[in-house]
């Protein structure tokens, strides 16, 4: 068994036309095992149930500026886990012809049972050490999308999303009884001191744009001019920099720049 799990949500749009949608799941109830990914390749491992409340706000979409605001909570492994999701957006109607939707995403999460490697052992052949770690991790995220029309058969459209991930390990275990109830019989010390004293990190940065250009040169038939930006930086430390730091980074690095044309063409035969 993979998954058993409860979920409930409910959807209520209020006379001024806001709407709040509440719900959450209550999941990996009973004896649940993860065969997959959990060990890259290992034993599959008993899971501990979980919750995942979460809440989102919309605006009125009839009004030039509404938001949008998504927040959830996932909590589990025996209360070692917590993680905090939170998404605030605004969506902006600048003209007739323009709208614009900028977004903030921030996430921390605590995770108890994070996959940290396999090791095989040194002294006894076939024998693989699976490792986990505890990982303290921040990521923040920025997406803003603008929507132009110049006429029925001219638009363009903007995309930009930068993010960064910050994340610390401690508390490397090994897996000992896997298919254990008790949370904590399904791990080990580990005895690789090498690994233990310095679990290390990371710090990952990522930027992705597109813009697109359409023109509709007849009915059913258009040309596409496509620009996409790729700038990615990743160390093996989360370092002590600022968002604004990383961020300052991330736009010093070479970016990879992809240009496209595509042509379609309806043939009225």
């Amino acid at each position: 068994m993979l998954e058993q799990a409860l979920n409930t949500n409910l959807h209520i749009q209020f006379r001024n036309n806001w709407y709040l949608h509440v719900g959450g799941t209550a999941g990996q109830l009973g004896a649940t095992y993860c065969d997959r990914n959990c060990t890259r390749g290992g034993p599959a491992v008993r899971q501990s149930p979980y919750a995942a409340p979460w809440i989102e706000v919309q605006g009125d979409q009839r009004s030039i500026v509404f938001p949008d605001v998504f927040v959830q909570y996932v909590g589990g492994d025996a209360g070692r886990t917590h993680s905090l999701y939170l998404s605030p957006a605004a969506n902006i109607r600048l003209s007739t012809q323009a709208t614009l939707s900028v977004g903030l995403n921030y996430s921390r999460n605590r995770d108890n049972t994070q996959w940290y490697g396999n090791f095989p052992d040194t002294g006894a052949v076939g024998v693989t050490h699976y490792t986990f770690a505890h990982l303290d991790q921040t990521t923040r995220g920025l997406a803003f999308r603008l929507d132009y029309t110049a006429s029925p058969t001219l638009t363009l459209q903007l995309y930009g999303s930068p993010f960064i991930s910050k994340g610390t390990f401690s508390n490397v275990r090994e897996l000992a009884n896997a298919r254990a109830a008790d949370y904590a019989s399904r791990f080990t010390a580990y005895g690789d001191t090498a690994v233990t004293n310095n679990p290390g990190g990371f710090n990952f940065k990522q930027f992705n744009s597109n813009t697109v250009l359409r023109w509709e040169y007849k009915p059913g038939s258009a040309i596409f001019l496509v620009w996409a930006q790729g700038r990615q930086d990743v160390v093996g430390a989360e370092g002590t920099r600022s968002f604004g730091g990383d961020l300052r980074d991330l736009f010093h690095t070479h970016p990879l720049n992809t240009f496209l044309i595509k042509v379609s063409h309806w043939f009225d035969w």
